[in-house]
């Protein structure tokens, strides 16, 4: 039986080589990125110097970061990008993440197929045993080549916008009372922005609160230097509005905002977490609100968070503060085959 082929004589699903190239990723390719990226996903735009500072945490010698653009020959524009690599927060030597992103108007040309079986292909060649991606829930032909590559939906992943004027008063009012009264709120700023040993306690909790929040697989610590590369540097690095709760010397919970400067009109919650000893005394809310009630001053319009879909205790807190679900992802993987005693991820 013959094959399905397109109007261009070619196997469907087999990019035309005649008209693309796919080489390695260079620095001078970060404006392409984040134009393929900011097409796909609107909602959410970064720029080339965001996702370069990124780029800096895959710095790590252990790690494998493998990028590639695919260009259009007749014009030498990046239409494509694919990577493949360890995620630094869970690291498994032979657990790779793989991502492709193909601009709109060059979809449905075999680019996505090639570039994944690509990835593929070189994630068997590092031993891997499971692959990890993403799928954009509402975007129904990406599902179901998610699923026909063979992923599986392990959770899910979503992003909401508090828009700030919509605030009710009531959420800002400080709760019936904090149940940790030797705690002092305070900020980064206010404890010395610049001074390592602050970075270095903030990174140790970080570090402990995130222990046992939802990921896909088992958690890894990343050094200080990684993560003082995205905490304390870079285009979204707001010192201004790190929110702590400190117990004597030691730091107990935060909350953190990012700048966006794509959106200057609005801040994304980074990160929130508690001490597993100082959960349940309200210190995450407080931080909240405290948090809200910084943005409100300083004229952002917007606050922007992610959600697992396994942390239904910060969903909450975000809930009641106002949050609406904007973009969905489904995460999942793909098992190479059964691994002797490995345990579920």
């Amino acid at each position: 039986m013959q094959g399905l082929t397109s109007a261009r004589g070619l196997p469907i699903g087999v990019m035309d080589l005649s008209r693309y190239a796919v080489r390695p990723f260079r620095d001078g390719d970060y404006e392409a990125r984040s134009r393929i990226g900011n097409q796909l996903e609107p909602e959410f735009p970064t720029t080339a110097e965001e996702l370069r500072q990124w780029d800096r945490m895959y710095l790590a010698p252990q790690l494998v970061k493998l990028d590639f653009i695919v260009e259009e020959r007749a014009s030498g524009r990046g239409v494509a990008y694919a990577s493949l690599h360890h995620m630094p927060s869970m690291f498994n030597p032979r657990r790779f993440w793989a991502e492709v992103q193909v601009e709109p108007g060059h979809q449905h040309q075999g680019i996505g197929l090639a570039l994944y079986k690509q990835l593929e292909g070189l994630a068997l060649g590092h031993q891997a045993e499971l692959l990890w991606a993403g799928a954009r829930a509402d975007d129904e032909r990406g599902v179901r080549f998610f699923e026909r590559a063979g992923f599986s939906v392990r959770r899910r992943t979503w992003m909401s916008r508090l828009a700030l004027d919509t605030v009710r008063p009531d959420a800002l009012r400080p709760g019936p009372g904090i149940r940790a009264p030797e705690v002092t709120f305070t900020t980064l700023v206010e404890e010395g922005a610049d001074r390592r040993d602050v970075q270095e306690r903030i990174h140790r909790l970080d570090t402990e609160a995130s222990r046992d929040s939802p990921r896909m697989g088992r958690m890894t610590e990343i050094s200080f230097e990684q993560y003082a590369e995205l905490a304390f540097r870079g285009p979204r690095y707001f010192p201004e509005a790190v929110f702590l709760a400190r117990v004597d010397h030691d730091y107990v919970a935060m909350t953190t905002f990012e700048r966006l400067p794509a959106e200057p009109d609005t801040v994304l919650v980074g990160f929130t977490g508690t001490l597993p000893a100082y959960r349940g005394r309200g210190l995450a809310s407080e931080l909240k609100r405290r948090a809200v009630e910084f943005a409100r001053a300083r004229g952002y319009r917007y606050m922007r968070t992610f959600n697992d879909s396994e942390n239904p205790r910060i969903w909450a807190i975000n809930e009641k503060l106002g949050f609406a679900v904007q973009l969905v992802w489904l995460n999942g993987e793909k098992r190479f085959g059964p691994t002797p005693g490995d345990a579920p991820t």
